[in-house]
């Protein structure tokens, strides 16, 4: 017998019996549906997918995404057992291997929908959808960028993680580096927001003044003494950030919230933000993307915080743990901007 049904289940207005519901069982939750046979036969069987979290209220709510997405397959005839399996039998489709990094990313993890859709889902839709995730093919893809841009970056990480997903080898590529060219210099950053039109020079105001994210502007907010709060539901979750440099935030007009965009009709302003700014990126010729003006805050906390600001408030200010942030941006930190902090610990500066 099944255990007991939990009350939460996905039923759109239009349907009055779900397809598949939450179940509980020993304290830990499972999905149970009318699905197609493991084994290949026709036809439907009821079945369960373990979901490999205990019964608890916050795993309930991940529980609930995870029945939204299963539902959704059901009704458009997209159901695979692939997405719902860790173990791989046989070779795996780049679609089929997509799909389990969205699971664990987005649906699992703490990736938005906006990250997936305009930073990540881009590049993995260059590949074949319909080949066979392989080692191969994976190091072809990186091959499409410079391993000194950030392109090429973001693919090495995603893929990587894909990899341990499906069961597949990573690549022996070359890791990334980074180019100090990709730090836009304080003038042109200056150049590049003043001259743009409102409201991108709100929102390229933001992302300069604090390092902000493009899908995090939108939830965030300016309090006492300019700080600046991060939205818990963005990528990396609530954080309150310092403007840097501070004359930035009257220079810019960050005060002033009725710069914000206007969109009609969109269910999802971060992601939407995100993609019209990198749309006036294009239009109007720029060389860089909006993320530069993150990686240039970045390397201003160092320059200007030097030994005196740890790593660890120096990644939290930035949204990434420790590791991750000496990861990405220790190649922008040059050999006399070290002995420079070094000389100022000593002397007590």
């Amino acid at each position: 017998m099944h255990g007991p049904c939990i009350a939460h289940r996905s039923a759109s207005r239009t349907r009055r019996i779900p397809m598949a519901s939450i179940n509980s069982q020993r304290g830990r939750l499972y999905l149970l549906a009318n699905l197609p046979r493991r084994d290949g036969a026709p036809g439907l069987q009821q079945s369960r997918i373990a979901l490999r979290l205990d019964d608890t209220p916050i795993n309930r709510r991940t529980a609930a995404k995870q029945l939204q997405t299963l539902e959704r397959q059901i009704a458009e005839g997209a159901f695979t057992w692939a997405y719902w399996l860790d173990e791989v039998a046989g070779p795996i489709t780049w679609r089929e291997a997509i799909a389990k990094l969205y699971r664990a990313r987005v649906v699992l993890g703490r990736t938005g929908e906006s990250t997936w859709q305009v930073n990540y889902l881009g590049r993995l839709r260059q590949v074949p959808q319909g080949g066979a995730c392989t080692t191969a093919s994976m190091a072809k893809a990186l091959e499409r960028y410079d391993r000194r841009t950030c392109s090429y970056k973001e693919l090495y990480y995603l893929l990587r993680h894909l990899a341990k997903l499906v069961a597949v080898p990573f690549p022996e590529v070359p890791v990334p580096t980074y180019s100090q060219a990709e730090l836009v210099a304080v003038p042109e950053i200056l150049g590049w927001v003043e001259g743009a039109p409102e409201p991108v020079r709100w929102y390229w105001g933001m992302m300069a003044s604090y390092g902000l994210r493009p899908h995090e502007i939108e939830g965030a907010k300016l309090i006492e003494r300019d700080l600046c709060q991060v939205a818990d539901g963005t990528k990396t979750g609530f954080r309150t950030v310092v403007p840097l440099p501070r004359e930035w935030v009257e220079r810019f007009g960050l005060r002033d919230r009725r710069s914000r965009l206007r969109l009609e009709g969109s269910a999802d302003r971060p992601e939407a933000v995100s993609k019209w700014l990198n749309k006036e990126l294009r239009r109007q010729g720029l060389p860089w993307r909006p993320y530069a003006l993150r990686h240039a805050y970045a390397a201003r906390l160092w320059r200007e915080g030097g030994s005196r600001l740890d790593l660890y408030t120096a990644s939290r200010l930035m949204g990434h743990t420790a590791m991750q942030h000496s990861r990405t941006y220790r190649a922008h930190i040059q050999p006399h901007q070290v002995a420079e902090a070094v000389e100022r610990a000593l002397a007590g500066l």
